[in-house]
């Protein structure tokens, strides 16, 4: 429970600390960086949804049927385009905002700890590729348990909790991307850090879940969604280390 409190209090307190720190330029920044992939996203669901419905009405002239069952065609196809291409905007967007992640990550912990790091170009670079890569092997993770998941689906009685499985894995595979920011700083081997994930998975999860509810709010959670879960879960972070007794700089 205490962890817990930490995580929400942590999002609650986080809008402030970005505001005190000067770091609001992070919400433009995800802001523009969001939508710029959303309206790539829109495009290639439109593209792609067009060239499937041509491909049915070659073979079935759906458009010879009525408008609605035209319309409903496009609109199931469009749900399923969407429904894919979300799963790869979060990893996406997440990795592009990598390099100001880290570097907004650092400053919170300044603000807490008074912690002050030196690094080079090559230690700098080598932080955000680890960054990107851990994201990407999370967002595989996510997507196989996903599916194994959806094939749930179809078991009666199972079926009836398939999203809430769906929803807490996709919440517990994205705080990978806000926790690691922390724990490389701290040396941490990816190894060490992927068991100290599992260790707080509860209390991830629950700040994973935070973040993508922010993320549903239409435009809005894209722009304010990224920075303020990376100050919420720089802050948790911190202070489940100190709780657990952590120290490895």
């Amino acid at each position: 429970m205490e962890k817990i409190r930490l995580m929400l209090e942590s999002y609650l307190k986080a809008p402030g600390i970005i505001k005190k720190l000067k770091l609001s330029w992070g919400y433009l920044i995800g802001g523009v960086v969001g939508i710029i992939i959303l309206i790539f996203f829109y495009w290639l669901s439109d593209y792609i949804g067009d060239w499937i419905f041509n491909r049915i009405n070659i073979i079935f002239d759906v458009k010879s049927y009525a408008g609605l069952f035209r319309w409903l065609i496009i609109f199931i196809i469009r749900t399923i385009m969407i429904a894919i291409e979300y799963f790869f905007f979060k990893t996406i967007l997440l990795g592009i905002l990598a390099p100001f992640f880290s570097y907004i990550s650092e400053k919170i912990e300044n603000y807490q700890e008074g912690t002050e790091y030196k690094f080079t170009l090559k230690e700098n670079l080598n932080f955000i590729l680890r960054g990107i890569k851990i994201a990407s092997k999370s967002f595989v993770k996510e997507i196989i348990y996903t599916f194994i998941v959806i094939l749930l689906g179809f078991i009666p009685v199972v079926n009836l909790i398939v999203p809430i499985l769906i929803f807490l894995i996709q919440s517990y595979f994205i705080s990978y991307n806000f926790v690691d920011y922390t724990l490389e700083r701290r040396r941490f081997s990816p190894e060490e850090s992927a068991k100290f994930m599992k260790e707080n998975r509860i209390v991830f999860t629950l700040g994973g879940g935070i973040f993508t509810l922010i993320y549903f709010i239409p435009v809005i959670g894209i722009v304010i969604g990224p920075i303020i879960s990376i100050v919420a879960f720089t802050m948790t972070t911190l202070k489940i280390l100190k709780l657990q007794n952590v120290i490895k700089e």
